[in-house]
């Protein structure tokens, strides 16, 4: 199923590869969601792994920058996903280099599958070089920004703030919360990036369910699929926090809905802004239009 996006192409110079690398990957069952297929989420975690891998095929492994105490945080992620892959699609995950300035480094992915060469995802993420010890940004070595010197395009258009519209007028919100749990950390001890994706999903599920939307897996009911999501993060989130999040939604198509959200946790601190976007498919992976429930909506 392809939502109503744009695909492009990416054109390279042969030349230039200093920053391209590949990962093959074969979709496996525990890869998959209740719809049988890769979710948003399971994609981040994707791109994820492949910039772990890419950094370290260029000799900056996970022990490298555990041995200066400093690391790599994504303060910025602009993601489609423009069709699921499913179990043991062979697929190739591209990751290259964009920008790379004083502190700030801007990262893209491609998810392709191996059999028809179909995009299947795409992603840019603006990463921020911390200190471990104060956990503010520091300068990039000088072995990183001389070994990335050479960039290619970005993918989509990367984002270094998200603006949000609080005071726009919304055509329904909805707040929420949750707490952290202790399995949704990773080893720099806060909640990985990818679970904030699973949090703001299921916070619009909440939301449409409000309205008065059965989200029935009952093979006929149509329910949300997402395939955009914009994300800035503010304050890491660590298991324990209450966790608040307000999802307002701004605009609604006759088939797509796109949201605002924003999370905080338990000072009342801001850890996330988002933008997600669904469009509502039924069982045979059709996009179709919104449809009227009790409440009216």
């Amino acid at each position: 199923m392809t939502p109503p996006l744009q695909q492009t192409t990416l054109c390279y110079n042969p030349l230039v590869t200093d920053t391209l690398f590949t990962v093959p990957l074969t979709v496996a069952l525990y890869d998959l969601d209740l719809r049988d297929e890769v979710s948003c989420s399971t994609i981040f975690r994707y791109f994820e792994e492949t910039a772990m891998r890419g950094s370290a095929h260029f000799g900056f492994a996970k022990e490298w920058y555990r041995q200066r105490h400093q690391f790599w945080v994504i303060r910025t992620m602009h993601m489609e996903r423009l069709c699921a892959p499913r179990y043991l699609d062979s697929l190739e995950i591209r990751t290259w280099v964009s920008s790379m300035a004083r502190v700030r480094s801007d990262r893209n992915y491609e998810i392709r599958r191996v059999a028809d060469g179909r995009l299947m995802a795409r992603g840019v993420a603006n990463w921020v070089f911390l200190d471990e010890a104060s956990r503010i940004p520091t300068r990039i070595p000088t072995e990183i920004s001389s070994r990335f010197q050479f960039h290619h395009p970005p993918t989509l258009e990367p984002i270094y703030k998200l603006a949000l519209q609080p005071a726009a007028s919304a055509l329904f919100q909805n707040t929420t919360t949750r707490r952290a749990q202790f399995y949704e950390a990773d080893a720099v001890q806060h909640v990985n990036n990818a679970v904030y994706v699973d949090w703001l999903e299921e916070a619009v599920r909440d939301a449409l369910r409000a309205l008065g939307y059965s989200l029935a897996l009952d093979g006929t009911t149509p329910i949300p699929w997402f395939y955009r999501h914009a994300l800035e993060y503010v304050r890491p989130a660590v298991p324990g926090d209450e966790i608040t999040i307000h999802t307002r939604l701004l605009r609604r198509g006759h088939t797509f809905g796109e949201w605002e959200q924003e999370i905080t946790h338990s000072q009342t601190r801001e850890s996330l802004r988002a933008k997600s976007s669904m469009v509502w498919i039924d069982s045979a992976n059709h996009v179709v239009a919104w449809r009227k429930d009790p409440s009216g909506f």
